[in-house]
């Protein structure tokens, strides 16, 4: 009953962090029934040969209880984002949609430039294309990058502050409108109560868009940087300040968010402290993920809608639940655990009142 629309496999070149076949067993044994794989790959997912050569990886995996989808990355070439379109067509559905990096990240996908940023839209108007543009949405203008201190992890907060993100959706609603684009946008994890009402506003305007959100950003605050080992929990968009994650998760249970996106990332312990990457593992705690929104009075139609069945109708992909699926724990799989103190769900229902959070 999961369909987990935002991970990265990895594969190709970071192999040692995870292979293609390595995710789709571990998210088969977590429960899941489909993942949607991200093209921020070493080479990046962006032309016909690595996009077949991708394909061709998850099916010899030879997982078939998991469906395997994969976007494409857009970059500002047009005639990239035309040939593309075309793989698209030729692919669907396990080609799922598109995705724009708005904000550097992980790889180099990044379409930083306004100008070249309506271009991507504008291409895929004029291709006619009405699928999912999925957004990395964080404003360059907006970051602080020169406070950035690998000694003191929290500075990663205030780097890419909560900003970041309001401006960057901001602009995509600007690009959304201009390019008169007929697809839909969907803003993956999405981290600030603001955002939310921001896309809120856009629904009700007409704009054809969606939001996700990370179990990382219903969990934690920018606090858990400070606390022993916090450089591991760096990612992108950052942790946010204390109390935004209540009211994320407040707005997940009360229908303002569609659905919930691990955006499972994972790397080596040694990338983690040598090179600082950002990005945490998250696939094989989805049945913990689950328990929490129980415990957290979500309704059993509630946890199927962020779980699912949202994702499903905004992709438009005929996925077939798997039923009483048989569960393996694959957490130790990990090279570290950033979930692990939620493991202890009896010590969450103490707590889930108390707003104080790991």
């Amino acid at each position: 009953m999961i369909i987990d629309p935002h991970v990265h496999f990895r594969d190709f070149k970071q192999s040692y962090k995870e292979t293609v076949k390595h995710g789709l067993e571990v998210a088969r044994d977590s429960g899941l029934s489909a993942v949607f794989d991200m093209p921020n790959t070493d080479p990046l997912i962006i032309d016909r040969e690595t996009l077949e050569k991708r394909l061709r990886i998850a099916k010899e995996a030879n997982v078939p209880e998991v469906f395997y989808g994969v976007y494409l990355g857009a970059t500002a070439n047009s005639e990239q984002l035309k040939r593309a379109m075309d793989l698209y067509r030729e692919f669907s559905p396990h080609v799922v949609g598109f995705k724009l990096f708005a904000g550097e990240s992980v790889g180099n996908l990044a379409v930083v430039n306004f100008s070249e940023q309506l271009n991507v839209y504008k291409v895929l108007a004029e291709e006619g294309y009405n699928g999912v543009l999925g957004i990395h949405a964080e404003s360059e203008r907006a970051m602080r990058k020169s406070v950035w201190d690998s000694s003191n992890p929290i500075s990663h907060c205030i780097a890419r502050p909560p900003e970041a993100e309001v401006e960057s959706i901001k602009e995509q609603l600007i690009l959304y409108n201009d390019s008169k684009f007929p697809g839909k946008i969907h803003i993956h994890h999405v981290s600030c109560p603001e955002s939310v009402e921001l896309i809120q506003r856009a629904k009700k305007n007409g704009v054809r868009i969606s939001l996700g959100v990370c179990p990382h950003h219903l969990f934690y605050n920018q606090g858990q940087m400070n606390s022993e080992n916090g450089i591991l929990w760096k990612m992108n968009p950052p942790l946010r300040p204390r109390g935004y994650n209540a009211k994320m998760l407040e707005d997940l249970r009360e229908g303002r968010i569609d659905f919930m996106e691990t955006d499972h990332a994972p790397h080596s312990v040694e990338d983690k402290f040598e090179k600082h990457m950002s990005g945490i593992p998250g696939l094989p705690w989805w049945p913990k993920f689950i328990e929490y929104l129980k415990i957290n009075n979500f309704s059993d139609k509630r946890i199927e809608e962020v779980t699912f069945g949202n994702a499903q109708k905004i992709f438009g992909i005929d996925i077939v639940q798997r039923k009483n699926p048989v569960l393996k724990d694959r957490t130790r799989d990990e090279q570290y655990a950033p979930f692990k103190y939620y493991e202890e769900l009896e010590n969450l229902v103490m707590k889930k009142n108390s707003h104080k959070y790991l």
